[in-house]
């Protein structure tokens, strides 16, 4: 009886359009996260920021055992990109590093808003390092999305805060680690990502966390064990979209992220982000979206012009 129903289930979840699938895999994931954020930031009001980082993904780890225990450890971190997978987890590392510093010194909204960068920075890091062609449109784009955050930050305004700066910081990391894990999606499979990402964090990790090393207490783990479920699901349910859907259709879906963490921040930690910090974001996000319309616009014109070129040929 169950095991028909789910059969029924899965195949009606199969018989729906893959952007679509995409669009709830990656919206789920920043339900995932947002928990993540709050079981995190409990443990952050004393616990040294790089132990954090450590602590986050050993126990995410843990919860990748029964999918290398199903299919094996060779299997499941089998890879020609091994490489890759060592730069980016060292990458991903640091922006942990600095994630973790900023967040509980930031509300939750603000940490959101400010991640909504990402495709700002893309575009940089594409025109400076790849030699992409970043027209006037794009670059106008990026001031716009920079404003917006300056409009959360506001400088000149009061004190700047150092986690709001610590997690814009964290943002280019984060982005250039996001590019990589979407080309690597290209060839192996969303746990083959996932897993090597956690393995390498906890490899890259563990030395800092070790000089700085801070016991935590019993409850402290109990709050790791959940950040852990919720951080690994996220990022399975995340990698499991991209596999799906373009990128660029995916990020309006981000911006629902920050209604979740703005909530929770307000329910669970009496958090009030002010008004500018939704303006700020606005700001970000349509920014971000024309960024990746052009983007859309840019690979249309690239891949008709193959295919003209095919012709021709």
């Amino acid at each position: 009886m169950v095991s028909s129903w789910t059969s029924s289930l899965a195949s009606r979840w199969h018989a729906l359009p893959p952007n679509l699938r995409g669009i709830l895999w990656v919206g789920l994931s920043g339900v995932l996260f947002a928990l993540l954020n709050v079981f995190t930031l409990i443990p952050a009001q004393h616990l040294n920021p790089y132990v954090m980082a450590f602590m986050r993904y050993f126990f995410g780890s843990l919860f990748l055992l029964p999918i290398i225990l199903r299919h094996g450890l060779r299997a499941s971190m089998y890879t020609r990109r091994a490489g890759l997978h060592i730069f980016r987890g060292a990458l991903h590392t640091g922006g942990m590093f600095l994630w973790f510093v900023g967040l509980p010194l930031a509300t939750l909204a603000s940490v959101t808003a400010l991640g909504f960068t990402g495709p700002i920075f893309i575009t940089i890091g594409a025109a400076l390092f790849l030699g992409e062609d970043v027209r006037l449109r794009r670059w106008i784009a990026i001031v716009v999305g920079f404003a917006g955050a300056m409009i959360i930050i506001r400088p000149g305004f009061g004190d700047i805060g150092i986690g709001a700066l610590c997690i814009l910081a964290s943002t280019p990391i984060f982005s250039a680690s996001n590019l990589i894990s979407k080309a690597l999606a290209r060839t192996e499979s969303a746990n083959t990502i996932v897993i090597w990402q956690n393995f390498m964090i906890v490899l890259f990790a563990a030395p800092v966390a070790l000089w700085f090393w801070q016991a935590p207490a019993w409850t402290d783990l109990l709050w790791f064990v959940a950040a852990g479920l919720c951080g690994t699901l996220g990022h399975l349910s995340q990698q499991n979209g991209y596999q799906l859907a373009d990128i660029t259709l995916l990020q309006p879906i981000g911006f629902l992220s920050l209604l979740w963490n703005a909530m929770l921040g307000f329910l669970l930690f009496s958090q009030h982000p002010d008004v500018w910090t939704f303006v700020g974001a606005a700001v970000i996000f349509a920014s971000a979206m024309y960024i990746s319309h052009r983007e859309a616009v840019r690979r249309a014109q690239i891949k008709t012009g193959d295919t003209q070129t095919g012709q021709a040929a």
